[in-house]
């Protein structure tokens, strides 16, 4: 199972192509030959890169939910298929990203990825800590989490 994780900086080309890094690459292993894809985030301003294994689960697990013949579903549907697409990735970790991609992202020259588990995360380098989580803050939000999740029970 692909468990993708750590930090790691790189640069995009002048022609919006970027190398995986080598981590995540021998992560995938033989996924690494099967097509990648980019989705544009729901919640932030960056790209999740998702193996097309993972990718055709989660698929299949969104389409389930939908009743194709519904108009709200249908229109659910083309939002969701509008917002990732397919990239190969060369023998090297070489991936090119369509420009509205990095548009979307804000991704120019610095950039991270980020192991996400099943996917990887691409944002722009920040310069400054803002955004990020601080240790304080990821400790009371997991304990608000366990403590819902007990109350639930």
């Amino acid at each position: 199972m692909i468990e993708f994780a750590g930090t790691h900086n790189a640069t995009i080309d002048d022609k919006g192509r970027i190398v995986l890094p080598s981590a995540f690459k021998k992560e995938m292993g033989e996924l690494a030959l099967e097509p990648l894809v980019l989705e544009k985030s729901l919640f932030n301003d960056c790209l999740d890169i998702h193996p097309n294994r993972n990718w055709q689960k989660r698929v299949a697990e969104f389409k389930e939910e939908l009743d194709s013949f519904d108009k709200e579903d249908d229109a659910l549907l083309q939002y969701f298929y509008q917002n990732f697409v397919k990239v190969t990735m060369a023998a090297n970790g070489r991936i090119n990203i369509p420009a509205g991609y990095l548009k979307y992202a804000k991704l120019e020259k610095s950039v991270e990825f980020i192991g996400m588990g099943g996917s990887i995360r691409l944002l722009a380098a920040r310069t400054t800590d803002e955004g990020e989580m601080s240790r304080a803050e990821f400790l009371q939000k997991l304990k608000e989490k366990r403590q819902k999740k007990s109350d639930d029970r």
